[in-house]
């Protein structure tokens, strides 16, 4: 600001007469103009001191003079030929305050030295051990510290400890509620054993999570909570090769620890729900390019068709992204078939809440004209309208479990695992599948794992 304002700075002293420093502005105007300006265009003293204060530090006091006495080019910020702009900087930067110097960072040798104690003994105290302190050193370190703002360098720790007491969480997709509550599960158990949760997001796609791999390695997690999404494990062994233990989520990797849900059962949950509400024909979206979750359900999808004596038919199973708006294109792709199916699976709630959309566009009702079946049961199913029946999946028990076995990995209480238990799902029945009460009470009475919650 001020080099707009100041274009040069001149500083003359007079030594015969003992006149004090003077300091000349100059403001650039036209070189046209060469006329004195009058004593009615006077700098105001107030702008002239300020800017003294802002542009050097000389110690003295200008007095007020007439500025044709300084030269025929210099104008007052009155002038019509300054910007007023250039007032309004001024008047705002009269009342700026400056900015306070950056304070110097504390170490433990300080709060030694205050305290009067070795340095070894603040760290005791910090630490809780290995050496025990007298009370009274105790108190004196613990108000020093409170005093000075004292915080532990965790990187200091980590190179004495090795160990960051930091976890990666590698999910796919960060804006899906799902994986939201997968992950705060995650990050309360973690914090409750005092590590911190460094959360990458996928976005579904293997070079965003070699590259969170990299992440991972450069900062020297302890341990890593993986969800791959893609076919390709090399995140995963790269991460293992760095000496980082790491437990997957929802995959079965042989000689790996898992936490995995039983995809299948939900599929045949969802599917058996909507045979025994009498159909017959039931489309199923899954996600493209899904060899875990998705390929499972669809499993279970055909084994409760298999049951019932219904024939599979491969043109009622469509591959959709996870996004609302691919749940709705895959659900138009199902109507446009010459004979439409009469009830929908889909594979989350995201894809089905979409789906719901393109029925009340191409007017179907549901569940009067068509059922319909999410998966995950997330917040925003039982809001919709109608409630939309979803199979839950464990996600809070997921993250909990994958969280609780890595810190048992970390601490050496746990060193071999075999094949997991698969997390058991069940139904939630609401009125997007159901018609009528009478249908909802059969349900739940012929299901063991049927739940029926009022939306």
């Amino acid at each position: 600001m001020l080099q707009r304002i100041a274009c040069g700075l001149t500083v003359g002293q007079e030594k015969r007469n003992g006149l004090r420093n003077v300091l000349l502005c100059k403001l650039v105007a036209s070189r046209n103009d060469k006329k004195p300006l009058g004593r009615q265009h006077e700098w105001p003293h107030t702008h002239w001191q300020r800017t003294l204060e802002l542009g050097c530090t000389l110690r003295f006091r200008a007095h007020p003079m007439p500025i044709a006495v300084l030269t025929a080019r210099l104008h007052s910020l009155y002038s019509r030929r300054v910007p007023k702009s250039l007032v309004d900087s001024l008047q705002v930067a009269r009342h700026a305050r400056p900015e306070p110097l950056s304070k110097k960072r504390v170490t433990r040798n300080d709060v030694a030295a205050r305290a009067c104690v070795p340095p070894s003994t603040v760290s005791y105290v910090i630490n809780n051990g290995p050496r025990s302190v007298s009370p009274s050193a105790r108190e004196r370190v613990l108000k020093t510290i409170s005093e000075l703002g004292y915080h532990p360098s965790d990187v200091a720790r980590s190179l004495r400890t090795r160990r960051t007491l930091t976890i990666g969480l590698v999910i796919p997709d960060a804006a899906n509620p799902y994986y939201g509550e997968l992950a705060r599960a995650v990050e309360e158990v973690s914090f409750q054993n005092g590590y911190t949760v460094i959360l990458g997001h996928s976005s579904h796609l293997l070079e965003r999570e070699l590259r969170y791999a990299q992440v991972l390695r450069s900062k020297q997690v302890d341990g890593a909570i993986f969800h791959p999404s893609t076919p390709d494990l090399e995140p995963v062994y790269s991460l293992v090769q760095a000496g980082i233990q790491v437990v997957v989520l929802e995959r079965l990797v042989p000689g790996y620890p898992c936490i995995v849900a039983d995809d299948e059962g939900g599929g045949y949950l969802a599917t058996g729900h909507l045979l025994d509400l009498g159909h017959r024909r039931i489309g199923c979206i899954v996600r493209a390019g899904d060899p875990t979750t998705s390929s499972a359900r669809v499993d279970g999808y055909r084994a409760a068709l298999t049951k019932k004596g219904v024939r599979f038919d491969e043109r009622l199973v469509v591959a959709s992204e996870f996004e609302y708006a691919a749940g709705e294109r895959a659900a138009r792709q199902l109507l446009a078939l010459p004979k439409r199916p009469t009830a929908v699976v889909a594979h989350n709630d995201i894809m089905a809440i979409g789906a719901m959309k393109a029925f009340d566009e191409a007017g179907l009702r549901v569940p009067e004209d068509i059922s319909l079946v999410g998966f995950d049961d997330i917040a925003l199913a039982k809001y919709v309208r109608p409630p939309l029946t979803t199979v839950a999946n464990p996600k809070d028990q997921m993250g909990r479990a994958a969280a609780e076995l890595l810190l048992r990995l970390l601490f050496h209480q746990e060193t071999g695992w075999g094949v997991p238990s698969p997390l058991p799902m069940h139904l939630v029945v609401r009125g997007g599948s159901c018609e009528d009460i009478v249908s909802l009470c059969s349900i739940v009475l012929s299901h063991p794992f049927v739940s029926l919650r009022h939306p």
